[in-house]
This record gives C-alpha cells, structure tokens and sequence, in this order.
C-alpha cells in the first residue's frame, strides 16, 4: 500500500491532520484508547482497539523517522486550524452508521434501566411495558447491525456488528413461563 495512503489513514483514524505534533499523536492515543479498550471503552470488539494500535504503531515510527508530519505536508498551510484539530471528520461512512446505532443502542438501554430502577428484569410484555419501548427502540439498531453485518462483510465494523446483533438478541428471548 502506498505510504501516503498509509499516513493519510492513520492520521484520520486518530483525528489528526499533517500538521499535529508528538503531543498530538499521544493525546489523540490516550483518549481513543479509553473509547476503544475492549474491557472499559465504549465497544465490546477488539477490532477498533487493535486498528488503534496498529495506526498509532505506524505514526510513531514515521515521526521518529521524520521528526514531524510537516516534512511531509510540504506546500501546504504553515498550521493547522484549531477547528481542524479538535473537530477531525471521519473517512468511513460505515462507521459513521455504526457509531450512530451503537450511540442510540447504548441510550436506549440506559433509558430502559432508568425507567426499570430496582424492578426484577421481566421479558414479558404485558408484564413490563417498558420493554416494549426498548425494543421498539432497539429495532432500527439491530437493523442498522444487520445491513452493515450483511452488506459490507469486509468492513471492520461487520464482526462488531454481529457481536451486537447476538447481544442484544437477549431483550428478545422469553423467560420460562
């Protein structure tokens, strides 16, 4: 793969432009870190942690190789904007989806336990109306889960879409009657 593409990539993925700094890269790792650790981030896949690892491998290697990104963004801007640092735009669209319904799933179940406080968890609609909200809820995510698990089996976003897709199966499944 080319390397410009490479360094383009790693840099979007940590949301820093050619023009960040050492300090940069570090805060961006630290922050994406805690979002993306399987056991305390926001995602139960390895997927986004390991992809993390991987581009901020390969950026330390090329700053210690070039002692800054601005050897490479020759001709263009002295600096970047502040706006562009703190506000990077995220190249995959898929993953722009997928953020979305794992935002609305994780909203949706908090509603539901907020609603639910100290209440034995039923799966039984008429004896838990809250339920019904949930899943009602819940439905467009799954279906936003199942086209990026069915019609972009190559994304990196798949594997983690069908892990959601078996998870949150459970709000489904009825207890013994």
């Amino acid at each position: 793969m080319d390397k410009e593409l490479l360094l383009d990539e790693a840099l979007s993925f940590l949301g820093l432009n050619h023009f960040s700094t050492e300090d940069d890269l570090k805060a961006s790792y630290h922050r994406l870190a805690k979002k993306y650790h399987p056991d305390t981030g926001e995602f139960t896949s390895e997927i986004l942690f390991q992809e993390l690892q991987k581009n901020y491998e390969y950026l330390k290697k090329y700053f210690e190789s070039n002692k800054s990104f601005e050897s490479f963004a020759s001709g263009k801007k002295e600096e970047a904007t502040r706006a562009e640092r703190s506000n990077p735009v995220p190249s995959d669209p898929i993953f722009i989806v997928y953020k979305k319904a794992k935002e609305e799933e994780t909203k949706a179940i908090l509603n539901y336990f907020e609603k639910t406080k100290l209440s034995p968890l039923n799966l039984d609609e008429a004896k838990n109306n809250a339920l019904a909200q949930l899943r009602s809820k819940l439905d467009p995510v799954c279906r936003i889960y199942l086209d990026i698990a069915k019609n972009h089996p190559n994304s990196i976003w798949a594997n983690d879409s069908k892990s959601s897709l078996d998870r949150l199966s459970v709000w489904w499944k009825q207890g013994p009657s």
